[in-house]
């Protein structure tokens, strides 16, 4: 589709298959670059690496990757695709964001996905998005823990049936101006609480590295150790059990370390790690993604895992971010240590489509049997 809007032309297409859309890379990659406080998990290689990994199990031949020029330039990406899902037992196809849509087991839950946009064109884009959305063939749509001021969430573009959903805020600290600004940012209390947890690193001896290309196949691999030893005491498996969610974190490290993208930060203590940080930079902010902590009691650290997060600040400050987001989790840790929240929601469309009427008649009726249970058990 072409819009004209009293400049350069507005020009739509939907790629369908990976050749086309691996020839937009150099475009996408300026376009990420330029589109202030872009999330990580739009840029090329995570939705790449995602689909490369994943793409065979949850998408086949869904691809839907929207994407907007003008004047011969990409202006604007929307990466989509159409997967076969069970709601309610019955199977309906879902458009869902690339990187998205797995199995809880192996779901790599990336933050801030939305459509890619340059400064100005998002509004119009959201509109002709939607429309040329309207052409294809799904069932429902379900987008999680998009950015509050996502253009494609305004009430003015979205379709009739649309359901907004709060999803609740990340806490971010700010590290604007260095990690003493940072530090006069907390509460008095959250202040004396950082300083004396670093006094305690200093008198432990505990040494903090951010590993180079020598030292990643160790730091990744204490990550997943003591990742996976904290879910195994609650009985469950971790993510780093799945072997496609691994597979996925080893090519993006093995592609953005170099670079500084990716960081894995250790804490260690008598030349034993007690906490690696496991996360991505990206415009000058820190996406804080996973980590391990040894759990065990009664040592020299209270709190291995929050002095790890204070020294990885106080460095990654050096090196010039500004902001350390911890995406989302309601962790008391996480609202300890940041300085500001930024909002996040979601949006659910079903269409009157025969599969999805199914679906939502089984739901509704499950609910009532629910409910109703409920009553008779006097439960709340």
């Amino acid at each position: 589709m072409t819009v004209t809007a009293g400049r350069d032309e507005l020009t739509l297409r939907i790629l369908r298959d990976e050749v086309a859309w691996d020839a937009t890379r150099p475009d996408w990659d300026a376009l990420h670059a330029a589109c202030p406080g872009a999330a990580t998990a739009l840029s090329f290689a995570w939705l790449r690496t995602w689909w490369s990994v994943y793409g065979g199990e949850y998408g086949r031949d869904g691809l839907r990757i929207l994407v907007a020029w003008r004047g011969g330039s990409l202006v604007a990406a929307l990466p989509l695709y159409v997967g076969v899902a069970s709601a309610a037992r019955v199977r309906i196809r879902s458009l869902r964001f690339v990187s998205t849509g797995e199995a809880e087991h192996e779901e790599v839950c990336p933050d801030y996905l939305d459509v890619l946009s340059r400064p100005g064109d998002g509004p119009e884009v959201a509109v002709e998005v939607w429309r040329e959305i309207a052409r294809e063939t799904w069932d429902r749509i379900e987008w999680l823990d998009m950015p509050a001021t996502s253009p494609l969430l305004h009430l003015a573009v979205l379709p009739a049936g649309s359901e907004v959903l709060s999803r609740g805020a990340c806490p971010v600290a700010d590290l604007t101006d260095g990690f003493d600004a940072y530090l006069g940012r907390l509460s008095a209390n959250g202040r004396q609480q950082a300083r004396r947890l670093m006094r305690e690193g200093e008198r432990a001896g505990a040494r903090f590295e951010i590993a180079g290309e020598r030292e990643v196949d160790g730091a990744f691999g204490d990550l997943r150790r003591l990742h996976q030893a904290r879910w195994a005491e609650d009985g469950k498996p971790g993510v780093f059990a799945a072997p496609r969610f691994v597979a996925f974190h080893r090519e993006l490290v093995r592609q953005w370390l170099p670079s500084g993208r990716a960081v894995l930060a250790t804490l260690s203590l008598d030349g034993e790690p007690v906490a690696v940080l496991y996360g991505f930079v990206t415009a000058g902010t820190f996406d804080f993604y996973q980590s391990g902590v040894r759990m065990d009691q009664g040592g020299p650290l209270r709190s291995p895992g929050n002095l790890a997060h204070l020294l990885l600040m106080q460095a990654l400050s050096a090196r010039g971010v500004t902001a350390y987001d911890f995406l989302r989790g309601a962790s008391a840790y996480k609202a300890r240590l940041a300085t500001r929240e930024r909002a996040i929601a979601g949006i659910r469309i079903w269409r009157s489509t025969p599969r999805a009427i199914a679906a939502r008649t089984v739901q509704a009726v499950a609910r009532g049997f629910r409910g109703a249970a409920r009553r008779r058990g006097g439960g709340a």
